[in-house]
């Protein structure tokens, strides 16, 4: 019954056909109606064919048989004159081709043809219907294929009720889900080529100095021992740095593919840069730098703790990296009605305009960096760290004044 309810389909074949059987009944109440009164007409030309030849002999007898006619007779008489006509065979038994009265009358086979007539509407209208189940399936098995196809753009009606529009609602949900997952492979393959595409960009020159300075070594047996010490720490170096570019670019990769699951907990901001900033302590007194943090000491965070500080780590690595010696680093903690932020302000050169909108773009290096050994990856990881963790990071730079990291996350987070 509920489907009866729900179901357009449903409602408008039961609407059609009760309309159509109101219709049908009306047509044959007319119908018999009239063949009725045709045998009515007949009864009444047959009594008044009897009573007229009665008549004609005995006229004193018109009262009874006006009587008889018209008020009906004993029952008494009817069995009497019910004994007379079977000796003539004219009984209650009598065929209706003999009755003299139905002997000309087709009422049933007239309301047997006009029955089988009557269900041609009927089977027109299930036809009909039947043919919209059978559009409306053929559009969905079409939407099908074209999704099989790889083309998301075949859409079926989902404000409908009813089971075609759940079916509408539910088959869109799915090819919007294949649409978003095909769309993610692809994403994923693309970032697979270009990861590995950068990996062996990166390693290429480490590899080719390697190298080349394996083949000095074992070309020149006579070589002195200064310069082979010199070539092996230069090994030593280049394999330091293919070592954190390998480790640095599968945090990445990790952090991109989404392939990490943040644990996100309230942590205390200051006590993730004080970690942060005592890593970086040796290269901060090597280049005689001061590291001041003001601001909100109590102020949370809503976030992965041990991502947070390897994402602090790079930001403020890179403000030590662009700063001159003994220059200052300012870490400032701040919260207004929306946000929690923290800025690091470093000294440095600045960030030309051209190449603000790319610095945290992987493995870009801006055309005026001093850091000929930079390889641009640290900016792009902290950036893929805060904003998968919901948070915001920007950058203001003004050049030959400094440049300035905001990272905020929203003060809603729970």
């Amino acid at each position: 019954m509920l489907e009866v309810v729900r179901n357009p389909e449903w409602k408008s074949i039961i609407v059609k056909a009760i309309v159509l059987q109101f219709i049908l009944a009306i047509l044959m109440f007319f119908f018999v109606n009239h063949h009725v009164n045709q045998i009515n007409k007949s009864i009444v030309n047959q009594n008044a064919a009897l009573i007229g030849h009665v008549l004609n002999q005995h006229p004193q007898l018109e009262g009874e048989m006006v009587h008889f006619v018209t008020q009906g007779a004993p029952q008494n008489e009817i069995d009497e004159g019910k004994r007379v006509l079977a000796q003539y065979g004219y009984t209650e038994n009598i065929s209706v081709g003999d009755q003299p009265v139905l002997s000309n009358n087709t009422l049933p086979l007239k309301a047997a043809a006009q029955v089988l007539l009557f269900g041609i509407p009927f089977l027109l209208l299930l036809l009909w219907e039947y043919r919209k189940l059978f559009d409306k399936i053929r559009t969905i098995s079409f939407a099908a294929e074209q999704v099989v196809e790889h083309h998301f753009d075949q859409r079926l009606p989902d404000n409908n009720e009813g089971d075609f529009g759940a079916i509408g609602r539910n088959f869109n949900a799915m090819a919007d889900r294949l649409h978003n997952s095909l769309g993610q492979l692809k994403q994923e393959k693309e970032f697979l080529r270009n990861l590995l595409s950068d990996i062996s960009h990166q390693l290429k020159t480490p590899l080719a100095s390697l190298i080349v300075f394996n083949e000095n070594m074992l070309n020149d047996p006579d070589m002195k021992q200064e310069m082979r010490l010199k070539f092996l720490d230069r090994s030593r170096q280049q394999l330091e740095r293919m070592e954190w570019l390998i480790i640095s670019l599968l945090k990445l990769a990790r952090v991109e593919s989404g392939a990490i699951g943040f644990r996100k907990e309230n942590i205390r901001v200051r006590e993730t840069i004080d970690t942060a900033v005592q890593s970086l302590r040796m290269l901060a007194e090597q280049r005689m730098q001061k590291i001041y943090i003001y601001g909100d000491e109590q102020m949370y965070f809503r976030a992965d703790e041990e991502w947070l500080t390897e994402a602090f780590i790079n930001l403020i690595k890179n403000a030590l990296e662009h700063s001159p010696p003994e220059g200052n680093i300012d870490i400032v903690l701040e919260e207004n009605s929306l946000f929690k932020t923290v800025s690091i302000r470093d000294q440095g050169e600045g960030i030309s305009p051209q190449d603000l909108p790319h610095i945290f773009e992987r493995f870009y290096r801006g055309g005026g960096t001093k850091k000929s050994h930079s390889i641009g990856i640290g900016l792009s990881l902290a950036k893929s760290i805060i904003e998968e963790q919901g948070g915001i990071i920007t950058v203001n730079s003004d050049p030959g004044w400094g440049t300035e990291f905001r990272i905020s996350f929203n003060k809603g987070d729970r």
